[in-house]
């Protein structure tokens, strides 16, 4: 009996951004709308720049929480500069290769069979190739580069793609587009959290395994994390002498507080069950985000392992933690991510996450988008804004997100609007979060109005001309009219948007 094998459309830039986009720092819909409905027309504009000497748009700079105190710095790149970036990485996905040897191993961020690498299963393969490492040899030294991405020189970028193997017009393209974006400061290029970059931040650093003068019987990479492995500790202090005066030719340096030397440990006896739990939770959680990014990606064991319900020593595992008062970060995004399915047994410590990891709103907003009490969560919200003048941009952007998602039904929808909008710490894109939201209630489309009839070519103006999708098309075109008088990129939008 012949088999049917069903052959999938080739993967396209378009697929390639709208599959990543909700795994991205700032998923503003404003860029998922355009690139929906007006993908062509966006890379037709960005190349119209190139060829005509025109520049791309400085990029709005935000702020995404590292932790409770630290701030990840990047930028929200436009529609027209986020897509391109994605058409342009995507021409040239099949030139990030696989290493050249075992016994040089990078893992992460490139494209396999067609489609994108899912980083979690990537990460695990890193973490197991890690254990391999100690148990073939007696010691090694573990490092990361220090701010890897907001270190990364333009001029090295732009050899590195070169390097690469792109067409001469591409590279020029590319030298431009980050230099452009950065307003022409060539430290700090590189946006983060969107995989393209990713991919980019990945292969630059091969020349760290690729280096003869690094010999090390064992090398083990995962984009900035790298370890070398031995059995003989001076030869490994040497390799990593020389790991460190390559990076230092980039202008990059390690990261002293996180570097280790050692060799294999045990574990402690008395901590064993607990491991066990633990690793089947974080199996689990592995599961949940690998699933979240490709379906396809689970073999049957993965799948029966992972996709189980919870069972009760689990359940009570989770909550001995909550109980005991003091929660790490770790175990924090582990309950996060494992109990979307049990909130109702989370719910009385909602608050306490809000609080305590702003650095999880992301994992904040999954969880309680599966919260029966709608309500609740509303509460949560307005109290954490409203109790001090400091909330992080990234934390009032998913509380955003979570409003947008499931919080307009509840009876505090239009204070979290308010409280969000006008809250001190609001940026422009946590704002633009709220404009977006296509919703003709709670004085929405009064305040998306002001923006569209000024002439602003902003974050603000361009949400503001998404969110107007929720209007009567008649009255919207009548706005959009307004708006793109503007500038250009204003112009664009409006073309995109009246054809909807």
């Amino acid at each position: 009996m012949n088999k049917t094998v069903v052959r999938r459309p080739p993967y396209s830039a378009r697929e390639f951004f709208l599959d990543d986009l909700p795994r991205t720092l700032f998923p503003l819909a404003t860029n998922k709308i355009l690139v929906e409905k007006g993908a062509t027309e966006l890379v037709a504009y960005a190349e119209g720049l190139i060829r005509n000497g025109n520049p791309f748009l400085p990029q709005r700079r935000v702020h995404a929480n590292k932790d409770a105190l630290h701030l990840r710095r990047t930028v929200k790149l436009d529609a027209v500069a986020e897509y391109y970036l994605y058409h342009l990485i995507h021409k040239y996905r099949s030139k990030f290769r696989k290493p050249h040897r075992k016994t040089r191993q990078h893992f992460g961020y490139r494209f396999e069979g067609g489609r994108p690498v899912s980083p979690s299963k990537s990460y695990a393969d890193f973490k197991a190739a890690i254990w391999d490492g100690t148990f073939r040899t007696e010691e090694y030294i573990s490092f990361d580069v220090s701010n890897y991405f907001n270190g990364v020189y333009h001029h090295d970028l732009h050899a590195w793609f070169a390097a690469l193997g792109a067409e001469e017009q591409d590279v020029a393209a590319f030298g431009k587009f980050f230099r452009e974006i950065n307003a022409g400061r060539s430290l700090d290029c590189l946006p983060q959290g969107l995989y393209p970059a990713k991919m980019i931040g990945n292969d630059f650093l091969r020349f760290i395994e690729d280096a003869s003068a690094v010999r090390a019987d064992l090398v083990v990479r995962f984009m900035d994390d790298i370890y070398l492995f031995g059995d003989n500790l001076d030869r490994l202090k040497a390799d990593f002498a020389e790991a460190q005066r390559l990076l230092g030719l980039k202008g990059l340096s390690v990261n002293a507080s996180k570097t280790r030397t050692g060799g294999l440990t045990q574990p402690d006896e008395s901590e064993e069950h607990l491991s066990e739990l633990k690793k089947r939770l974080l199996k689990r959680r592995r599961h949940l985000i690998i699933s979240h990014y490709d379906e396809e990606e689970f073999e049957e064991d993965d799948e029966e392992d992972g996709a189980t319900a919870l069972d009760e020593e689990e359940i009570r595992f989770i909550l001995s933690l909550l109980n005991e008062g003091s929660l790490s970060e770790e175990d924090a995004e582990l309950i996060l991510v494992v109990m979307r399915d049990h909130v109702e047994l989370v719910e009385r410590y909602l608050l306490q996450f809000a609080r305590e990891f702003p650095h999880l709103a992301k994992n904040f907003c999954g969880l309680c988008a599966d919260a029966r009490d709608k309500e609740a969560v509303a509460e949560v919200i307005i109290t954490v804004v409203k109790e001090g003048d400091h909330i992080s941009e990234y934390q009032l952007f998913w509380f955003g997100m979570m409003l947008e998602s499931y919080l307009l039904e509840t009876k505090k929808a239009p204070d979290i609007i308010n409280a969000l909008y006008r809250h001190e710490s609001a940026t422009d894109i946590s704002r633009a979060k709220l404009l977006e939201i296509r919703d003709l209630r709670y004085g929405l489309p009064e305040m998306r109005e002001a923006f569209l009839r000024e002439g602003r070519s902003d974050w603000l103006a361009w949400a503001s001309a998404a969110g107007s999708l929720g209007m009567d098309k008649q009255a919207r075109n009548y706005l959009l009219d307004y708006f793109k008088n503007g500038s250009e990129m204003n112009r664009l939008i409006a073309s995109i948007l009246q054809k909807a």
